[in-house]
């Protein structure tokens, strides 16, 4: 690190242009500098213990990164927004986006697929049903679906698998000419929205991630679209209908979506693998009791359904 670059490098870390923003404050109170200095020497002396196998990041990125945190207890834990659709809703918070943002550097670099089927495992529970797991297979042209109880069933589409994107359709084959750029992806998902343009893009982008081949710069572009989509809440340590610990990420919508429009979503997600675990849903007048999950076991590509 020369005397050049040292600003950058330091700097380098999730949250760190939000902080440089933030500019100064009062002095902190004796007892609140006390704590965060307690929690900045265990965060150094955490990195320092020996690791049973290579992280991904360097030790010193992620020093730089526990210390924003220990900063953004001390002066108040401040939610820091970020840009939104200007349609109501409350920007994300700067949790959220780090959040998103991570899984979408985690996924971009993954390697694309020509598998001929998209294979969804999914653990699927309602309320007053028992839990059940099924293989989804997904072709151009069809779906196989094997059942827990043994059943094989086949759909055929003759008119080609298809997903709603915006107000309009896209299929299978078609999917690599969406946009990349989140600005413009946004508004791609956006467009024609009947009511929330967030909770459209949220709805839609969820759906790509789960149940479509998309290859995987696009699903980064998505992770990094719903990192600037408003409404979202983070709740740490989580777990899922198979016990799997991740983040939640929570959407509270002030507006009615026309189909489903009595409950809200919550995200199960996998920061350090970029993968999403769980779509649940809560009613909206009975906020914390889940109604329905799907746990996804498994989502990616297949050569065969056997």
């Amino acid at each position: 690190m020369t005397h050049e670059n040292r600003l950058t490098d330091l700097m380098d870390f999730p949250g760190a242009a939000a902080l440089e923003r933030a500019g100064r404050t009062e002095p902190l109170d004796p007892a609140v500098r006390a704590r965060a200095h307690a929690l900045l020497l265990d965060a150094i002396a955490a990195d320092a213990a020996p690791a049973p196998v290579a992280r991904p990041r360097s030790g010193r990125r992620r020093v730089f990164a526990l210390a924003a945190a220990v900063a953004a207890v001390a002066v108040g834990a401040a939610v820091l927004p970020v840009t939104g659709f200007g349609d109501g809703g409350p920007a994300a918070s700067a949790s959220a986006a780090e959040v998103f943002t991570s899984m979408a550097d985690r996924v971009a670099g993954g390697p694309a697929s020509s598998a001929p089927y998209w294979k969804t495992t999914i653990r699927t529970w309602a309320e007053g049903d028992r839990a059940h797991t099924d293989d989804i297979y997904l072709a151009r042209d069809k779906v196989v679906i094997k059942t827990e109880n043994g059943r094989t069933i086949t759909k055929e589409n003759p008119n080609g698998t298809s997903w709603a994107v915006g107000n309009s359709s896209v299929g299978w084959d078609d999917l690599d000419a969406l946009p990349t750029r989140p600005d413009a992806l946004r508004r791609t998902l956006a467009s024609g929205a009947t009511g929330s343009a967030a909770e459209q893009t949220v709805r839609q982008a969820g759906e790509l991630l789960t149940g479509a081949p998309v290859s995987p710069r696009l699903r980064a572009a998505l992770y990094r679209v719903l990192a600037g989509t408003p409404g979202a809440v983070v709740t740490e340590n989580v777990k899922d209908g198979t016990g799997r610990t991740g983040t939640r990420i929570s959407w509270k919508w002030k507006e009615k979506w026309p189909v489903h429009s009595d409950h809200n979503p919550n995200w199960i997600v996998q920061p350090s693998t970029g993968r999403l675990l769980e779509r649940n849903m809560e009613p909206g007048n009975n906020p914390g009791h889940i109604s329905q999950r799907d746990t996804y076991v498994y989502a990616g590509p297949s050569t065969t359904t056997g």
